[in-house]
């Protein structure tokens, strides 16, 4: 099933200089990676898909995710994470995630469940009173991406999930992605830089350049293309 197909998402968006449409989709279940080093670019793709800004013309899509003639239902029905810190670092874990299960409308009993389930999935239940400034970088990146995941959403986008970790932060992060992946199947889509992260975490890799899809496959065929078959293992899926 598909969850998400993008048809000339970047074409005449002048700010990204795109030389042409940008055609993927993205399954049910799947880990999807957009790569592209253009740092200007990732952020106008990321806010595209997280239907902050519209491309022009506008956005065509044929899925449950038609952003332009269903924006409010579209919203609702994704979690988002930027790429910079939007916790309050003065409250607590739970008091994070109950305020953001609250702008959701969920009642007490169903907050208190959520919360209670992403912090054993996230590996967080043992921190979740201690306020976020304590955290180190890695353990509140994880509760941005549990806070997202609260909501229980048909599509998880991360921008940048690791930005700013270091390396055993970042493999904590693919990690906890691969879990939450093989428990739950969540279809999540991550723009990211780096080729190690998207074939650590990916199933496929749409790897753009100058506002084009340049290739679409595999982590580990794109790999083997480029000679860089001594990359960091691909997903696993059996994990």
């Amino acid at each position: 099933m598909t969850v998400v197909t993008v048809e000339d998402l970047i074409r005449c968006l002048e700010r990204l200089q795109a030389r042409g449409p940008i055609p993927f989709d993205v399954k049910s279940g799947e880990v999807f990676g957009i790569l592209c080093t253009c740092g200007k670019g990732r952020r106008i793709l990321t806010a595209i898909l997280m239907t902050t800004i519209f491309p022009v013309p506008a956005l065509a899509e044929r899925s449950p995710l038609a952003i332009l003639g269903n924006l409010g239902d579209v919203r609702r029905s994704m979690g988002v994470v930027f790429p910079e810190p939007i916790l309050d670092p003065a409250l607590t874990a739970r008091e994070n995630l109950d305020f953001h299960a609250r702008m959701h409308g969920l009642g007490e009993g169903a907050r208190r469940r959520r919360i209670a389930e992403i912090a054993r999935l996230f590996n967080l239940s043992g921190s979740l009173d201690a306020t976020v400034e304590t955290f180190p970088p890695a353990m509140a990146r994880s509760l941005e991406i549990a806070r997202a995941y609260l909501i229980h959403p048909s599509v998880l986008f991360l921008a940048e999930p690791t930005k700013g970790l270091d390396g055993a932060g970042r493999r904590g992060i693919w990690e906890a992605l691969q879990r939450l992946n093989r428990d739950r199947r969540p279809t999540i889509v991550l723009t990211t830089e780096s080729l190690e992260e998207a074939r650590a975490i990916c199933h496929r890799v749409a790897v753009v350049d100058g506002g084009e899809v340049v290739a679409l496959d595999t982590p580990d065929t794109l790999c083997a293309v480029m000679g860089m078959d001594d990359a960091a293992p691909g997903f696993d899926d059996t994990a």
